[in-house]
């Protein structure tokens, strides 16, 4: 069986600025001890995440990270740490971001523009929340960023090695889809089955926390005893799930097409996707009249989104605000080639995530459009309208 360990620590004492740091947990380790570790428990590959504290130094610990990173690219995967240089650690090939909020002190509310840069990226967010109140933490998150896949670490448990506030955990976010939980330091077998059964086997995430249990647990800590225990307890596809399928799944999501806001240097490609549909779809969509108004909007950075497959933008959608906490749907459009792949459904099921009060207007001559309102659960106002049907949609 394939395993990817889905949160370990790697960086060195000599990266903390603050002579007498209060940080209690020694998680200094180089990225050989990590290759030597997985070379002798059979694990395939492993996440490498910095230090995260806020004493460390955050370019450091991420350098040291992307160090790994070029000397095994084949075993190590490298995830940052939240700092100025976000945007350029995502594009340089960082695959996820880590986010401990009680070791870095940082406030959700400070960080929205970071989180909607980590969604747009379409990379995992892994994150240690504060002990208290973990579902509305991330509740917060999802506010600012709703459609940001979220891993959050340890299940969320309360005290070490124990299944506390796990259960409670699982039953309060197994509504949000892109949420998924990895394992590591529960130390109860018990509730991590029990989540797996509350969330699902495709939502939970092998990883070890390594060397956090080495330090913590000192003589009494052997990687491979949890290792084994778990392998022998999670067989066929739930095993292969947990153990590397639901974490590679995250990480492939960028090859994948998928859903962006839109930018300011995004224009061209927009006008392109218009000029290369039919004169019909432009008149549905009344193009030629809103074509200045949409590239206005567009070079706001707001209200647009863009579908987007091997760097190329094969879809857009528009949206704006209306009474009553409404969103109104003014279009959506893909390029020709990409229809039937479900290009519309992705950025439908993206706008209805940051949006759940929705209406729409489709020409009543409009068929393929009328259909897809209709298979996302819109319904008509006026289905006998003669030229425009008006529709809502209240988050069902």
């Amino acid at each position: 069986m394939n395993i990817i360990d889905a949160h370990t620590h790697i960086g060195k004492k000599s990266f903390c600025d603050v002579e007498n740091s209060d940080f209690n947990y020694n998680l200094f380790s180089t990225y050989d001890e990590i290759i030597e570790l997985m070379d002798n428990n059979d694990i395939d590959k492993s996440i490498v995440t910095p230090i995260p504290h806020k004493d460390f130094n955050t370019e450091q610990t991420n350098e040291y990270v992307f160090e790994a990173f070029q000397r095994y690219p084949n075993r190590l995967i490298p995830f940052c740490r939240i700092d100025r240089y976000l945007e350029e650690n995502l594009n340089k090939g960082f695959r996820g971001v880590k986010l401990h909020l009680l070791y870095e002190d940082i406030e959700i509310k400070n960080i929205k523009k970071e989180l909607q840069l980590i969604e747009d990226a379409n990379v995992p967010l892994l994150v240690h929340a504060r002990f208290l109140n973990k579902v509305k933490q991330i509740e917060q998150i999802l506010k600012y960023a709703p459609n940001i896949n979220i891993i959050l670490a340890h299940m969320g448990r309360g005290h070490l090695y124990t299944g506390e506030q796990t259960i409670e955990n699982a039953l309060a976010l197994r509504k949000y889809p892109n949420l998924y939980m990895d394992l590591s330091t529960v130390g109860d077998l018990q509730a991590i089955i029990n989540v797996c059964e509350i969330i699902g086997y495709d939502r939970v995430i092998y990883a070890s926390d390594y060397p956090f249990g080495k330090n913590y647990l000192n003589g009494e800590y052997n990687y491979s005893d949890e290792l084994n225990i778990l392998k022998h307890h999670l067989s066929g596809e739930n095993g292969e799930n947990v153990f590397h399928k639901n974490i590679e799944s995250l990480l492939n999501k960028k090859e994948e097409v998928f859903i962006r806001r839109a930018k300011n240097d995004d224009v061209d490609s927009v006008v392109c996707i218009f000029n290369n549909i039919s004169d019909m779809d432009r008149k549905f969509l009344a193009y030629n009249n809103k074509a200045t108004l949409i590239k206005q909007i567009i070079r706001s950075g707001r209200h647009c989104y863009l579908a987007v497959h091997n760097n190329t933008i094969v879809g857009f959608l528009r949206e704006s605000g209306r009474p009553g906490g409404f969103s109104l749907l003014e279009e959506i459009v893909v390029l020709p080639e990409y229809r039937g792949k479900g290009v519309a459904t992705k950025l439908l099921k993206y706008y209805h995530n940051a949006f759940d009060k929705n209406m729409a207007k489709t020409n009543s001559s409009n068929k393929k459009m009328i259909s897809l309102l209709c298979q996302n659960y819109y319904k008509a106002i006026n289905p006998d309208g003669p030229r425009i049907i008006n529709w809502i949609r209240n988050g069902e």
